[in-house]
């Protein structure tokens, strides 16, 4: 599986780093996302919870796991069309530089891959039911950006390693700090993508909570 392969590869070149003070060692998400987008001429709306996981195995590399229960509601004139998708993401990311989150400082700079496994059950109101799965391989770039007090930027590009930039997702966002381990992050974000032919473009809102540890 290539997805292994990447895997090993950013364990190889991840070389061990002196322990930085306070930079934490993984984390727990619980995520809200909300949003609409266009798929041709069709109009539909956007709803998402995830829960997600990160854990660092040295300074530079990190293991990430998300499971994501998503949905489109589109409409249909007469007929509404509604998408579930259980999704199941599993990562590593390699960290040149890491910003102390928990502090709010310094700068940090990540690449990962990722696997997202996807199953989809299409249902509309006469009955008509469809379902697909597949599975898609991600690079993702992020840089995050220290602002003091305990608050830190985020910019990220993912994007599909077949379709390289043409199916993408940008994304900013902010996470404040409170305490020693809360963080609290909201998160703006626009993505691309051809499916089918038709071009799919979506923007969405994203609120989520964390533990850092």
């Amino acid at each position: 599986m290539r997805f292994i392969k990447y895997c090993l590869l950013a364990l190889v070149i991840a070389f061990p780093a002196a322990a930085q003070e306070n930079l934490h060692l993984g984390s727990l998400s619980w995520a809200i996302t909300s949003g609409d987008g266009e798929n041709g001429d069709l109009d539909f709306d956007v709803d998402a919870t995830a829960l997600t996981g990160e854990y660092f195995v040295s300074e530079k590399v990190s293991l990430g796991i998300t499971f994501e229960d998503y949905e489109e509601q589109y409409d249909f004139y007469a007929d509404n069309d509604l998408c579930e998708t259980d999704s199941l993401q599993l990562g590593v990311a390699y960290h040149a530089r890491r910003a102390n989150i928990l502090a709010g400082t310094g700068k940090g700079y990540s690449v990962g891959i990722r696997s997202d496994d996807r199953s989809t059950d299409c249902r509309d109101d006469n009955g008509f039911a469809s379902s697909d799965d597949e599975t898609t391989e991600y690079i993702d770039f992020k840089y995050d950006r220290g602002l003091g007090n305990g608050l830190t930027f985020r910019a990220y590009l993912l994007t599909d390693i077949d379709d390289f930039l043409d199916d993408r997702e940008i994304g900013l966002g902010l996470t404040k700090i409170f305490g020693d381990q809360i963080g609290i992050s909201a998160l703006y974000a626009i993505s691309e993508s051809t499916e089918y032919s038709f071009d799919v473009d979506s923007s969405v809102f994203e609120v989520s909570a964390s533990f850092y540890f």
